[in-house]
């Protein structure tokens, strides 16, 4: 494994070299679920498609449990990585998969068992009720496979190598793709839900045989797993779980609210959002690249580095910004029309895509005050500054929506947005006053 120097080297260079594979991997990730609403929005009806976003709007609060431990596990591999010897470093892997795999077998016991709950509880629509279980339980069966392949690629990033990562994820979202296409014809929403698992399953072989031939440089034994190692696990994956599940906890409350409008209504939110975080991938991948960045040099005391990081991000993410932006404002319902030739459909996620993207350059600042939290593992903080922003855009959603309908979506975005950078703000200067303080 050829790991990448975060702690010495140009910092422009050093970021751009580590950050977009990260970016590339995130960016994939995203199309073949992009790809994956094209497909089932072509070869099928508005039915198959409103079928699946509510299923996945459920199944993103199980993924998002997932992301939660990944990132957790993510950051506690590049804050240790420069210290532990190479054994130490292969134990505390062990403990990281093990936990992993016990909380995926949990997850899919408890979404087989309440999955239909949870789908009439964002007021699914009956006649798409059945597609959606079906859908659901057949990803769900993947769905350990799919966090052990993630926490595999984030360890192996956190060590400096986003290349293998990259490359795995292309592999899968192209397998996925392929697969989509060979099975959604005969087999419907079990298809795609087919394809997915599939792709899941290969590469997470994949993943955990690269990570036995390099990081993983002893054989797994008992004693390896130590209560200490699950604390700091814990101590770290919990905020982040908490936060990764924010999203999905809005969206379910975004779907019921929408299961009351229609089915164009929720398939062109479906759309909207798919697209809009296709686009906003480069962003997280960055905020994700600048928190191993800064977790290793912060960890050996190197504040100019961390400076530097910072600056050199800001300029990256206002510049793609600002092509994202204008995108969005001019090209909206060209974009709608890729998932679907519905005019009802087009004509809901064009208005969504192009009144929430004068936001989205704040909501992408905030990560970037985020990432500063996150990579000198200011958890309470972090934790703060995204869920408080989250709990108002619920909160607005509830009184507006009932009030303006479809608009109330966008109108709620206008107020958590601005108030979420505001807070990162303030949050990262009493962090900044803390680390001051002690080191005085």
């Amino acid at each position: 494994m050829k790991e990448l120097d975060l702690l010495n080297g140009p910092v422009r260079k050093t970021i751009l070299r580590f950050s977009i594979p990260t970016i590339l991997g995130m960016a994939a990730t995203q199309l073949y679920t992009v790809a994956d609403t094209m497909i089932i929005g072509r070869f099928m009806d508005k039915y198959a498609l409103g079928a699946v976003s509510n299923a996945s709007t459920v199944l993103m609060a199980f993924l998002f449990i997932s992301g939660g431990l990944e990132l957790g596990c993510g950051l506690l591999t590049a804050s240790q990585r420069p210290k532990l010897e190479q054994k130490e470093l292969s134990g505390l892997i062990y403990n990281m998969l093990f936990l992993d795999l016990v909380v995926g077998l949990l997850i899919l016991g408890s979404g087989l068992w309440g999955m239909e709950r949870f789908l009439l509880l964002i007021n699914t629509p009956s006649e798409i009720m059945d597609a959606a279980m079906l859908y659901s339980r057949i990803y769900l069966l993947g769905l350990p496979f799919l966090m052990l392949y993630d926490l595999s690629r984030q360890v192996v990033i956190s060590c400096g190598e986003s290349r293998v990562p990259l490359l795995a994820v292309l592999a899968s979202s192209v397998l996925n793709i392929i697969l989509d296409l060979v099975l959604v014809g005969p087999l419907g929403v079990a298809g795609a839900a087919a394809a997915s698992v599939l792709a899941q399953v290969l590469g997470c072989l994949f993943m955990l045989t690269y990570l036995h031939r390099t990081v993983l440089t002893c054989s797994f034994q008992l004693h390896f797993l130590k209560k200490r190692c699950f604390r700091d696990i814990l101590r770290l994956s919990v905020p982040n779980t908490l936060q990764q599940i924010a999203p999905p906890a809005v969206a379910l409350v975004k779907q019921g609210l929408l299961g009351t409008l229609g089915v164009a209504e929720i398939d062109g939110f479906a759309c909207s959002n798919k697209l809009s975080t296709l686009m906003m991938m480069p962003i997280y991948g960055l905020a994700q690249s600048l928190v191993v960045f800064i977790a290793q040099n912060h960890s050996v005391g190197a504040v100019d580095r961390v400076r530097s990081s910072i600056r050199e991000t800001r300029n990256l993410i206002l510049s793609y910004m600002s092509i994202v932006v204008l995108s969005c404002l001019l090209l909206n319902r060209q974009l709608l029309s890729l998932f679907t030739d519905d005019t009802a459909v087009i004509r809901c996620g064009a208005m969504l895509l192009a009144f929430e993207s004068w936001t989205y350059m704040l909501t992408a600042m905030k990560h970037l005050q985020e990432a500063r939290l996150r990579g000198q593992m200011k958890m309470g903080l972090y934790l703060i500054s995204s869920l408080l922003p989250i709990g108002i855009n619920i909160a607005c959603c509830l009184m507006l929506v009932p009030k303006f309908g479809y608009s109330g979506f966008y109108l709620s975005t206008f107020v958590s947005a601005p108030f979420g950078l505001l807070l990162a703000m303030v949050l990262v200067k009493i962090s900044s006053a803390n680390i001051m303080d002690h080191s005085l």
